[in-house]
């Protein structure tokens, strides 16, 4: 049984009848953050912190006044900076005379099923928002383009109404192409098409349009010369590239300094790149919901484009995490397979 419960997905977790913690298996140290060395024989109130004390005690409450002697519920827990969806399952042990001796809590993680059912929904919304808008922008823009070459040489140079508000419609239109696209590329993204590729020089590429268009940031690029060609889409690994950049540059608001660089690790065959600046850092509670569809931390950002990030880098296979710099700012690490 032990070494069953040691090698099963679950986190299992048996308390006593005085609430001491009897058995605990890997899954649900590794789950929780916690080490069996440290907690068994101790009373889960010594255990669980305060700020999830009254939810465990809720759940063995509920449990106690259920007819069947077991509840199922679903429960977020906030530890080490990420945010856990667990689905918590509590069952009554009870012996042969139907005493009480104890119960068994199993915690399975859902976190990431929720995490890729929330990518799916939002890939719907996007494809149809998408779809209504995209439709009347064109007329509207050469409606007010038309107007323009037709009537605007008749106002004289002091009634300026007509220009301003012509140009002001077209340029709305451009911004709103602009997102529709964002969400267009967001619900279709399209499937990868690798190729071999030299990934030092496609950074080197990415970069060159940044350094010409944001002089008040320094970009500092170091290369790993041992870097094998991979097989990659370029021209999505780009686009990561390019999101990345985008995010480090609007965080320290054009001045500061962005570092790149890659590494090949022979040993993992795996490509990595990462991304850093010194801008003012991403919050702990941020950081797990960061590459979710529609999330940002920007007042005008659509929170598609890290979504767009995890989803290409997925789709390779790879990697995307986020880290603190240090002392200041963030750092973003791509891994792609190198083998």
């Amino acid at each position: 049984m032990e070494i069953v419960l040691r090698n099963i997905a679950a986190g299992v977790i048996s308390i006593d009848s005085e609430g001491v913690l009897r058995t605990i298996n890997t899954s649900a140290e590794r789950l929780l953050g916690l080490s069996s060395a440290n907690v068994l024989g101790k009373n889960y109130r010594d255990v669980v912190s305060d700020k999830h004390l009254e939810m465990a005690s809720e759940s063995i409450r509920e449990l106690l006044q259920s007819k069947q002697g077991t509840i199922s519920k679903q429960i977020f827990l906030d530890l080490n900076g990420a945010r856990l969806a667990l689905q918590l399952h509590l069952t009554l042990l009870r012996a042969g005379n139907s005493e009480i001796v104890g119960m068994v809590a199993v915690l399975d993680d859902l976190t990431q099923m929720m995490r890729a059912q929330r990518m799916a929904a939002w890939r719907e919304v996007a494809r149809r928002i998408a779809h209504e808008i995209k439709n009347p922008l064109t007329p509207i823009q050469l409606s007010a383009q038309r107007l323009r070459k037709r009537y605007l040489s008749r106002f004289s140079d002091d009634e300026k109404v007509f220009d301003e508000c012509t140009e002001m419609i077209i340029k709305s239109v451009d911004d709103l192409k602009t997102l529709v696209n964002e969400f267009s590329n967001f619900a279709r993204m399209p499937a990868i098409q690798p190729e071999p590729n030299n990934l030092n020089m496609l950074i080197r590429e990415s970069l060159t349009l940044y350094q010409e268009a944001h002089r008040g940031v320094k970009f500092v690029i170091s290369t790993d010369a041992r870097m094998p060609l991979l097989m990659i889409d370029r021209d999505q690994i780009k686009r990561v590239l390019i999101n990345i950049l985008e995010n480090a540059v609007a965080a320290m608001e054009e001045h500061g300094t962005v570092t790149l660089s890659t590494v090949f690790d022979d040993v993992l065959k795996m490509a990595v790149i990462s991304i850093s600046d010194d801008g003012p850092g991403i919050p702990t509670e941020d950081k797990s919901r960061l590459f979710e569809p529609y999330f940002s931390t920007k007042k005008s950002g659509t929170g598609l484009g890290l979504a767009i990030v995890s989803s290409i880098v997925t789709d390779h296979g790879g990697f995307v995490r986020i880290r603190d710099n240090i002392p200041h700012g963030a750092v973003f690490v791509v891994e792609l397979p190198a083998g």
